[in-house]
């Protein structure tokens, strides 16, 4: 295992982003490893508007494995790749946190006005906590599905991940059953590699 260590500490930043394009996950490893001290110098000049500096430099390592999926070799420095992605990263965070901050507060407005002000306990639980990464990722998953989708193929997507019967998508896409069906198999054709990318994200920081 140390030789193995150190063959990978050895190799340049390109030959350790193309094994890790291969699937090589140490290859990964030594790639976030490197690029880590980027993520906290980045994620430093957006702290002070946030408190949780623990999410952002999570989003920075997500764009640390952007970068290494979607880097063309020869079109530009990678150094300067990763740190666009980083930042492109942690500003969508952000702006995905402050969207949800505002729904929340619309949503709690809402709220307010159901609840009887007679009643002394207003503490009653309208909902549930949802996990913040996950719904970001979501989020960006979908963005990304949407740019390589048509308006059609992205709606019956939709339906599709919402569990939506064939036969009800059938009946709201005006489309039968077995053109809904091929159309879901071309869609997954189209969205496999963002699949995999993501399916390589949620694995990564989870055990980062």
């Amino acid at each position: 295992m140390l030789h193995l260590r150190y063959k990978f500490r050895t190799k340049s930043t390109l030959e350790l982003v193309k094994l890790a394009q291969d699937g090589v996950q140490e290859a990964t490893n030594f790639v976030v490893e490197r690029y880590y001290p980027m993520v906290l110098k980045i994620s430093g000049k957006y702290y002070p508007q946030w408190g949780e500096k623990e999410d952002l430099i999570q989003n920075g390592l997500v764009g640390i494995l952007k970068a290494i999926y979607y880097y063309k070799f020869g079109k530009s420095s990678f150094t300067s790749f990763v740190w666009k992605s980083i930042d492109s990263e942690i500003k969508s965070f952000l702006t995905y946190l402050n969207r949800m901050k505002n729904k929340m507060l619309t949503d709690s407005i809402k709220l307010d006005m159901l609840i009887d002000e007679n009643i002394e306990d207003k503490s009653s639980d309208f909902g549930y906590e949802q996990n913040i990464m996950d719904g970001y990722m979501l989020e960006e998953f979908m963005k990304e599905c949407r740019e390589i989708l048509s308006d059609e193929e992205f709606e019956i997507f939709e339906m599709h991940l919402q569990r939506i019967p064939y036969k009800d998508i059938s009946k709201i896409s005006k489309r039968n059953t077995k053109y809904v069906d091929n159309t879901l198999q071309k869609i997954k054709r189209k969205t496999e590699a963002i699949v995999k990318m993501y399916e390589l994200i949620r694995t990564r920081i989870v055990l980062f």
